[in-house]
């Protein structure tokens, strides 16, 4: 079926915001908006913003983590300064070991990433009372309001973090260039964990409007809190401070707030048709500011990177979701992306007990994030990590691209699973095709035989040419026209460009593939001498252009020579292995790595970490170049061997195997007994266990102390044992889990004392098995071959 689109003469109208936004550091860099997007030294930049609490991960770990994060292609860190962490017993502020905020900030600093604090005072991010303390529970004042009395508490807290972030603002050479003010103001509350059942009572969800916001902002600026930009969320009846605040929006594929025990199937969402969030006559759903669409950028805090269970909704995150997330906000005119949460956790239990929501498990807050909450690589990392290559590199042409919607856009429903839904971002000339099949809770199936027609200003494209296209269930794809490589021109691409390295012989663009979607690459003959490829198929078209067909299975690598200039390559990748790519910055020169096994760059050189397996191989784009530099082990314990091959340099890895042998003692179907030699621990990197279990609750027990909890999903149970030495050393870990039941709970009417309840149906509470699997770091160093 052909899809047109009149795409020409949409130029976008940018122009410096109204905001009284910006700042500069002493470096001389300068943070400023246009209405559009956020700009960095006068150039679009393109805010890729992943949340991580360091107060709910080990500080032991935190530059580990923070790595990570950058590795997955985040730029700016946002973190919780959750009030009842800090001063959970009145005027006891504890801002050490996992609480130290400004160890957390300085290291986001030391490994180049920007900061946004998020300071409430509430946040609610499923923390016990949304972050309040419990002792300001039945005072004469109301809580997030302008009464006196709560705003010298608020005012006393900004104070501890302007103490605690001082030196680390950006005008003073620090990274945090961004201050959230409150949370959910006016539009979400969160139960008092004080009273006496769920549901029973809930804090206010906010008075005093707009002047309660710039009271917060004045405090925090008080406070030496005075950073480029303030941000409050701007969804429900959030108020705002014009020109003073840029309002963030988000959304989630799951919502485990809208189920109830009369309701408990999630309706499907909207956060997954396209909109063009910029324009003040689309239509743009439920998206509608008490401002011109057109005078802010449209920028996000929380799109959903995954989401924590509750008690009554099970969900297993799709990790197409998130992705299919990101996709729906760029292509809709997004240009500053933020996830909530990019890296799950852990929560403290506090000296007056459980620092949860009691909707959520008592201690995990593993989010099914993008990284899990001990260090877990996911596969919606895998999917996320090429597209934000993609804004890294080519992000400042595609922010002042504006968005176009196709006829009959605005009719599409979440149920529709017909109609193709796309988008284009152009300026009329060149851009971006968006293309979008996932769904939450819908069943989405392929759409076949698709043919793109963009109308542009001075000319039509239409794609592919030479093959159909199917566009599978549940993808979500953005394909360039007109994308300049160089002096030469790529008038159109089925896949996406993801990165780019450059040496002094040859320039390598780096594509994906779609999944089951071959590439086809449409050059102007303009500037080329000649082109091959190793796989696939070059025809020479009638214009005088060339036309490559890579098959979507093979990986392949297309060579142009130019007339004058270097040698352009394209490596075209399939989407499996484009989810291995990784990308090193080290010494100012780009480095690409292909690696099943998660890496972070350090500065010495990168660490891996092999979860199961003591041999594991990587290879390194070398581009036939033979390599001046090698990777060698940090350590005697530890061998690496190299092999060169065409493109790459191959290195195959072994460490001594490691292993901790558990020993199980089955109590009953539900309870099990595990122990294991605790001395082992002090020499391994990690250990997770992983528990297949049917049941409602698991809970995981030292010496009766609960340190683990998990809300029964389908998926397996996982526990990092490292963080809980401690724990550990006190006794055996028991197992429990409550039945999982699927019937009826009645109460027995002649019961003489007590009540008595008699359940009727199918209950299930049972382990099934328990493993534990070795996460082996390896740290290789990169050294100047002879």
């Amino acid at each position: 079926m052909e899809y047109s689109i009149h795409a020409g003469g949409s130029s976008k109208d940018i122009y410096p915001s109204s905001l009284r936004l910006g700042g500069s550091n002493p470096q001389g860099d300068h943070f400023s908006f246009t209405n559009y997007y956020m700009e960095l030294n006068g150039q679009p930049y393109f805010a890729m913003c992943g949340e991580f609490h360091y107060s709910r991960y080990p500080e032991a770990d935190w530059e580990t983590e923070i790595r990570k994060m950058k590795m997955s292609g985040i730029n700016i860190m946002a973190t919780y300064i959750f009030w009842n962490h800090h001063e959970e017993i009145e005027a006891e502020f504890d801002w050490q070991g996992n609480r130290n905020l400004r160890k957390f900030v300085e290291l986001c600093a030391r490994n180049g990433l920007y900061v946004i604090l998020r300071v409430g005072p509430f946040c609610h991010g499923e923390v016990r009372n949304g972050g309040l303390p419990d002792w300001l529970f039945g005072r004469s004042f109301d809580v997030r309001s302008n009464d006196a009395g709560y705003l010298h508490y608020v005012r006393r807290l900004y104070e501890e973090i302007g103490k605690q972030a001082a030196g680390q603002m950006f005008k003073d050479g620090g990274p945090v260039i961004g201050i959230q003010l409150e949370n959910e103001f006016n539009a979400a509350a969160a139960l008092w964990e004080l009273t006496a059942k769920q549901g029973d009572e809930y804090l206010s969800g906010g008075s005093g409007g707009s002047e309660h916001m710039r009271l917060l902002k004045q405090y925090a600026e008080e406070a030496g809190m005075i950073a480029p930009f303030y941000t409050s969320t701007g969804w429900g009846d959030a108020p705002f401070l014009e020109d003073e605040v840029l309002p963030l929006y988000g959304g989630y594929a799951y919502t485990p707030w809208s189920v109830t025990e009369q309701s408990p199937q999630q309706q499907p969402t909207q956060e997954y048709l396209f909109v063009s969030y910029h324009d003040d006559v689309a239509c743009t759903g439920d998206f509608a500011p008490p401002y011109p669409r057109t005078k802010y950028p449209f920028a996000c805090c929380e799109m959903g990177g995954g989401m924590q269970t509750w008690y009554l909704s099970r969900f297993q995150v799709e990790p197409e979701s998130v992705a299919a997330m990101s996709l729906m906000k760029i292509g809709g005119g997004c240009n500053f992306i933020g996830y909530y949460m990019f890296h799950g956790g852990t929560n403290p239990v506090g000296a007056t007990g459980y620092l949860n929501e009691s909707t959520t498990p008592r201690i995990t807050y593993d989010f099914q994030a993008p990284i899990g909450e001990f260090g877990q690589i996911r596969e919606s990392n895998g999917f996320l990590r090429p597209l934000h290559y993609f804004l890294r590199q080519f992000g400042a042409r595609l922010a002042p691209l504006a968005t176009v919607l196709p006829e009959g856009a605005e009719s599409i429903t979440p149920e529709n699973i017909e109609t193709l839904r796309y988008a284009v971002r152009t300026d009329g000339k060149s851009g971006f095709v968006f293309i979008n099949n996932y769904q939450d809770h819908v069943e989405m199936g392929a759409h076949d035989d698709v043919c793109f027609v963009i109308q542009l200003t001075d000319e039509t494209i239409k794609f592919p040419q030479k093959q159909s296209m199917s566009i599978p269930k549940n993808a979500s794809i953005l394909f360039p026209f007109n994308f300049a490589l160089g002096d030469l021109n790529l008038r159109y691409a089925t896949a996406q460009p993801v990165t780019v390295m450059e040496s002094t012989s040859q320039i390598t663009y780096f594509f994906r593939m779609p999944e089951g979607i071959d590439g086809e690459f449409l050059l102007d003959a303009q500037g080329i001498a000649d082109i091959e490829t190793d796989t696939g198929v070059v025809d020479r078209e009638e214009n005088g252009g060339y036309c490559v067909s890579i098959p979507h299975d093979h990986s392949a690598l297309i060579r142009i020579k130019q007339r004058a200039g270097i040698e352009v390559r394209l490596y075209v990748m399939t989407f499996s292995e484009a989810s291995t790519l990784w990308e090193l910055e080290t010494g100012g020169a780009t480095r690409i790595l292909f690696s099943e096994t998660p890496l972070v760059g350090t500065s010495t050189g990168v660490e891996l970490f092999s979860a199961g397996f003591n041999d594991f191989s990587f290879r390194e784009y070398t581009g036939g170049v033979e390599s001046v530099s090698a990777w060698t082990a940090a350590s005697t314990t530890c061998s690496v061997e190299q092999s060169q091959g065409g493109m790459f340099s191959s290195y195959h890895v072994h460490v001594p195997k490691q292993e901790l042998e558990l020993k199980l003692d089955r109590i009953h179907d539900h309870k099990i007994v595990l122990d294991f030699d605790r001395d082992v621990l002090e020499d391994i990197e990690e250990v997770i266990l992983k528990i297949d279990y049917t049941g409602n609750v698991g809970y995981a027990f030292a010496s009766g102390q609960l340190f683990h909890d998990h809300f029964y999903n389908g998926q397996p149970w996982e526990i990092g044992l490292s963080r809980f030495r401690e724990v550990l050393q006190q006794g055996e870990i028991v197992l429990e889990t409550t039945p999982l039941r699927k019937g009826i709970m009645s109460v027995v009417a002649d019961a003489g004392m007590a009540m008595e309840q008699r359940f009727e149906g199918e209950q299930t509470a049972m382990f099934h098995s328990i493993t534990a699997e070795t996460v082996y770091r390896v740290a290789l160093t990169s050294v100047i071959s002879e």
